[in-house]
Parts: C-alpha cells; sequence; structure tokens
C-alpha cells in the first residue's frame, strides 16, 4: 500500500476533535485494519472534517502492527500534517471550536491542542 492515500472522513465535528486532542495533534494515528502492513510502510492521508470546509493532508509510516487497547487489529502510524494543512489547522481549529463550544468550553478545548 506504498504511497496509495487513505481517506479518512470525519462526519461529525466531535469525533475529529476528540482524535486531534488524544493523538493527531502529536503525530499519532491508528487505524482499523484487517490487510496485512508492515512496519516502515509509508502511507499519505487525505483527512476531511466537514465543519473544516477543506482536506488536511499529511504523510506517515507504519510504527506499529497489532492490536490497540481495544482489542482491535490494526496498525499504529506516526506522521506529520504538510505545511498548509497545519498553516490551516492553525488558523481554522480554534476558530471552529469556539463557535461550536463557545467561549468558555472552546478556550478549554483549544488548550488541549497540544500545539
Amino acid at each position: 500500500m506504498e504511497n496509495d492515500i487513505v481517506k479518512i472522513e470525519y462526519k461529525k465535528f466531535s469525533s475529529f476533535l476528540k482524535d486531534y486532542i488524544k493523538s493527531l495533534s502529536r503525530g499519532y494515528l491508528f487505524l482499523i485494519s484487517d490487510e496485512e502492513h508492515s512496519i516502515g510502510e509509508k502511507f499519505a492521508f487525505s483527512i476531511e472534517v466537514s465543519a473544516l470546509g477543506k482536506p488536511l493532508s499529511a504523510n506517515g509510516n507504519v510504527i506499529f502492527v497489532g492490536e490497540n487497547e481495544a482489542g482491535d487489529k490494526g496498525i499504529g502510524l506516526e506522521f506529520s500534517f504538510d505545511d498548509d494543512s497545519k498553516g490551516f489547522i492553525n488558523e481554522k481549529l480554534k476558530e471552529t471550536v469556539l463557535n461550536k463550544y463557545g467561549t468558555v468550553w472552546g478556550k478549554r478545548l483549544s488548550a488541549l491542542f497540544g500545539e
């Protein structure tokens, strides 16, 4: 699957925000998969979040093959957003959080971004 583009779509902004705070902002992602993968395998990502208005792009590689803490089989990836996506996230994510959750909760959530 080397250099294939993996498309990840978040229909709910809250799901993306949870993943972003937990791991995406730190450059990690676990994908549930039954396919065979190997350590070092490279991926390109297109991450779509309807509330943000444009796809985010990232590149990464497999650093773990096995089960996550919930027992799901898959792969752990280390990745980084490209410069355009990183800049867009820095501008748009905080604004979107403040609009959706208000000033008090928005600021608290924004503080968890790990930037």
